[in-house]
């Protein structure tokens, strides 16, 4: 396998960490930067030594398709999951909901957690609790959870050897301009998806990221015969063909509700419609992320339509981003956990992203989720003047003359949103 610069020295990186004393170490590249690759030389140098691999993924959908990547990156490799064949390999892919429920878990010397953003405490720990001799290394393009929270609590240092502003001036990724309402907007997007593609998206293959499922049908529909959609409930065989077809050329949008977030991106892909109100920074940039691979194509370049105008709340793409594993520890947790559905009729308990039309056993329609509102506002070019820090030290210092003159955290809001348009995610 040949592996480029920064791929090699996050290697060096991270072997340099564990041989400092550290147990957990996360990685952080950019998405489309090679995570899967550098892990897999990791791995393979830990199986040369004789030891025996996990690579923990979160999300069952995408359990096979690492597994495809990891032997199509030579390191042979069985998969951990219900309705699978086990396989004795020195490397087993392993569904993180399958390994949690069994009492009987495959020995293991090197934990690797894919998206380790996803890593909630309580499960991090069960699973830490059976393997405590154990080397973990995290893997993730955004080193926090959904609500702000770092991930301190689960790994012990953080390497990041390399931004997106210089993957794309390596030629690694294309760059991205940014079109979006000329405020954020709140519980609402600025125009509707396929009529923003239409006007800003020159007909150039998209992808469409909305908030509902109802959205993203009523986009296609409105799209016609070279559009398509899916779901979490999509047939995994219809999934592929839809995906298929886009790559092939006979398909020019794809639009998804939660879906093609994580776990896929497309070369051809050179237009991402940001169709929901994404409060969430790491959902921002792992979406953005999927239409930035250049295929081998040094003029492709991007364009994010922001219907929402998250970029004034998160900050352009390819903002240089200071991570850390603690900061921020201030912030409201919440639980990482992902999004559940209860019948009210007969309360069964399923996964929101696969739940279907109807529950699946009693058959009653699910209540029709709350639509965002379209209000009409002119898209344009996106210039963000203040940076994340910038931001959060204009928070942190409203929060102080808040403190000291006895204001009500109310107060720390009106002012934030004053000045940069949107709510702020905490308030003293």
């Amino acid at each position: 396998m040949i592996l480029r610069d920064y791929q090699l020295r996050a290697i060096d990186l991270v072997r340099a960490e564990y041989r400092r004393g550290r147990k957990a170490v996360l990685l952080v590249l950019p998405t489309g930067a090679g995570k899967t690759a550098t892990a897999s030389q990791l791995i393979a140098w830990a199986v040369a030594r004789g030891r025996r691999c996990l690579f923990v993924v979160h999300r069952r959908e995408i359990v096979l398709d690492t597994h495809r990547r990891l032997v199509a990156a030579g390191v042979p490799c069985g998969v951990v999951m219900a309705g699978e064949i086990a396989v004795d390999a020195a490397v087993q892919v392993c569904s993180v909901q399958t390994l949690t429920a069994r009492e009987q878990h495959p020995a293991a010397d090197l934990i690797v957690w894919d998206e380790a953003h996803h890593c909630a405490a309580e499960t991090y720990r069960d699973i830490r609790a059976q393997y405590p001799a154990a080397w973990h290394l995290g893997l993730t393009a955004t080193p926090e959870r959904s609500d702000g929270a770092p991930l301190g609590d689960a790994f012990e240092s953080l390497v990041a050897p390399i931004a997106v502003a210089e993957l794309v001036a390596a030629g690694h990724l294309a760059p991205i301009d940014v079109v979006a309402p000329p405020t954020r907007l709140q519980s609402a997007i600025g125009a509707t998806p396929a009529d923003a593609w239409r006007e800003h998206g020159g007909g150039r293959p998209a992808v469409i990221f909305t908030g509902t499922i109802a959205e993203s049908r009523e986009c296609v529909a409105s799209l016609g015969e070279r559009a398509a959609h899916l779901d979490g409930g999509t047939p995994r065989r219809e999934r592929d063909e839809i995906l298929r077809r886009f790559e092939a050329g006979e398909l020019d949008v794809v639009s998804n509700c939660s879906v093609l977030t994580e776990g896929w991106d497309s070369a051809r892909a050179e237009v991402c419609v940001l169709a929901r109100g994404c409060g969430s920074l790491p959902v921002y940039l792992q979406t953005i992320g999927r239409v930035r691979r250049t295929g081998g194509n040094d003029a492709k370049r991007c364009l994010l339509i922001d219907l929402a105008g998250a970029a004034h709340e998160h900050g352009m793409p390819d903002e240089d981003r200071e991570w850390s594993l603690d900061e921020g520890q201030e912030r409201r947790k919440k639980s990482d956990r992902e999004a559940l559905s209860t019948c009210l009729h007969c309360g069964a308990v399923t996964r929101y992203v696969s739940r279907g039309p109807q529950c699946r056993k009693c058959g009653a329609p699910w209540p029709p989720p709350e639509r965002v509102e379209v209000q009409r506002q002119p898209l344009a070019a996106v210039v963000v003047s203040a940076t994340r820090r910038e931001r959060e030290d204009e928070l942190a210092r409203l929060e102080r003359i808040a403190r000291a003159r006895g204001y009500k955290p109310g107060w720390v809001g009106v002012r934030f949103k004053e000045k940069f348009g949107y709510w702020p995610r905490r308030t003293a």
